[in-house]
């Protein structure tokens, strides 16, 4: 979505009122959140608030990355949602992810209504939910967000359907801390998080977490090996998701694209040129299609973000705490402009990027509601390097840790659709005598061109005229897999049958029949 202010006016305006206050001001309508047609009023009863909080009941298609041609497996899930607009139920995304059918039922009702995904946010593990028919919620009031968050040690309570029982549960306990967190649904991003001691069990996730009548939060996740410790989704990270649907569309979270290293060293301060003052960060790196690209270089010296110094620590003062930079970053939209204060070359200088999401987020979260890609060649099956690919061929991502860093750097993500594995040979005597480590290799070039992407890689393995030779260049292979071109077709086919292979590829992720409506970020 676009915005005229910079980051910072536009942080102002997410983050007011979330200041840590006890002062019991008035909630923030839903409209502000992006939600029309709000039916406003405050809630004035215990019923008023349980018939607003939704049992959730989906049954979901998981798909399968280690035999991606297969369909998946189909299994049930339950959570909690909770109203917040005129037909607007707020949950988790990992709560109505992969769903092909999902229900809600109300406090006290039967009835299971069907529901649709409107927008979904992998990245801040949140969804917005319609019913197909909003009559039976007609006169519900929404709940309201406060505009505060959170003191330490202030009792909150936690309403959903968690596992031990088919009605509502209601938990009480106390903030136990507010920090930043790993999102578990994405796995690769941490947001504002807010810990407390109420117990969070599976089945509670997307429920309301309450101080008071004004919702403080969403419960997301518990911590396995700890007692009585549950996570919750705080205001100024809802706030950010419902601003950003404002447009109809959820572009996600941006990122500057740079490596920051402190410049705590004085003789290192003292070489740059900078006083004793603990102010400044040092560019190490500049992600190529990145916020930064073309905007900051390698070895400028970062000192102020929308006119807030920048401490040698990347810590930014607001309002007399300290915040990390990346904290008050993730505040900012797409197209937000975000003024800079640099050195360069021994020279101040003013400079603006125009904020955009990481162009490599795609390569490092998991991925869900698509069908995974493929193609198989001579009983070799290549993928993208991609999360749930590298989780399914039980390949760490230490392995490819530094592979990833220099398709990163090097601009992969902008000049390339896929870095490509093989993940997997399927036994077949065309591929019976090819020698050296075949599986979890990334390969390089296909007849002597660089692949570009799994869709470069099926073009070059099957063209229109089958070369005399097939000849595969793996990263790091001693040497190249050759198979003989005249012998594909009968080979592919044999393997095909073999092993129940309906297509030798499927190059287009989205899932066919799938409900339309999920407001998402465009693929690449």
């Amino acid at each position: 979505m676009i915005h005229s202010h910079t980051c910072f006016q536009g942080l102002c305006a997410v983050l007011a009122g979330t200041a840590l206050s006890h002062a019991d001001e008035p909630a923030v309508s839903i409209s502000d959140f992006g939600v029309d047609k709000v039916m406003s009023g405050p809630v004035v009863s215990i019923n008023d608030q349980y018939k607003g909080v939704v049992k959730i009941e989906m049954d979901s298609l998981t798909p399968d990355y280690a035999t991606p041609w297969n369909t998946g497996r189909y299994q049930g899930g339950i959570g909690t949602g909770f109203l917040i607009g005129e037909n607007a139920f707020m949950t988790n995304a990992h709560v109505v992810s992969n769903a092909e059918r999902i229900y809600i039922s109300m406090y006290g009702d039967s009835r299971k209504i069907p529901a649709r995904v409107k927008f979904i946010a992998h990245d801040a593990d949140l969804a917005l939910l319609e019913a197909d028919d909003p009559r039976p919620f007609k006169g519900i009031r929404p709940f309201e967000f406060s505009k505060n968050l959170p003191h330490l040690e202030d009792e909150v309570r936690v309403i959903g359907y968690p596992i031990g029982g088919n009605r509502l549960s209601v938990t009480r306990g106390v903030v136990s801390r507010i920090d930043f967190t790993t999102y578990a649904h994405p796995r690769n991003t941490e947001h504002l998080t807010i810990q407390v001691d109420a117990a969070i069990n599976p089945g509670n996730s997307g429920g309301p977490v309450l101080m008071g009548n004004k919702v403080i939060g969403v419960a997301f996740q518990g911590l396995n090996n700890a007692n009585n410790t549950g996570y919750v989704i705080p205001t100024p990270v809802i706030r950010h998701f419902l601003e950003d649907i404002k447009d109809g569309v959820y572009d996600g979270y941006v990122d500057m694209g740079i490596q920051a290293a402190p410049i705590l060293n004085p003789a290192m301060r003292k070489a740059f040129g900078l006083p004793d003052d603990e102010k400044g960060v040092l560019i190490g790196k500049v992600l190529k299609g990145s916020s930064a690209d073309g905007v900051l270089r390698n070895g400028d010296l970062l000192m102020k973000v929308d006119g807030y110094d920048v401490d040698s620590s990347a810590m930014i003062e607001l309002d007399g705490q300290k915040i990390s930079m990346k904290e008050l970053i993730e505040r900012c939209f797409k197209d937000d402009r975000l003024p800079l204060d640099i050195i360069r070359d021994g020279k101040p200088m003013k400079v603006e990027m125009v904020m955009k999401p990481s162009p490599s987020r795609d390569l490092l979260m998991a991925e869900y509601d698509k069908m995974p890609r493929y193609v198989v060649f001579g009983g070799l099956v290549f993928q993208p390097i991609q999360r749930n690919v590298l989780a399914a061929a039980d390949i760490s991502m230490l392995d490819v840790a530094l592979d990833i860093r220099n398709y990163q750097e090097d601009g992969g993500c902008v000049d390339h659709e896929d870095m490509v594995i093989i993940t997997k040979v399927l036994d077949d005597e065309v591929n019976a005598r090819l020698s050296g480590s075949i599986s979890n290799s990334i390969v390089e070039k296909i007849n002597g061109v660089k692949v570009k992407g799994l869709t470069h890689a099926y073009e070059l393995l099957y063209p229109e005229n089958m070369p005399e030779y097939v000849v595969i260049e793996l990263k790091n292979g001693e040497r190249p897999l050759v198979f003989e071109g005249k012998a594909m077709e009968t080979a592919n086919k044999r393997i095909s049958k073999t092993y129940n292979i309906p297509k030798n590829a499927r190059l287009d992720s989205a899932i066919p029949g799938r409900q339309p409506g999920r407001n998402t970020t465009p693929a690449r």
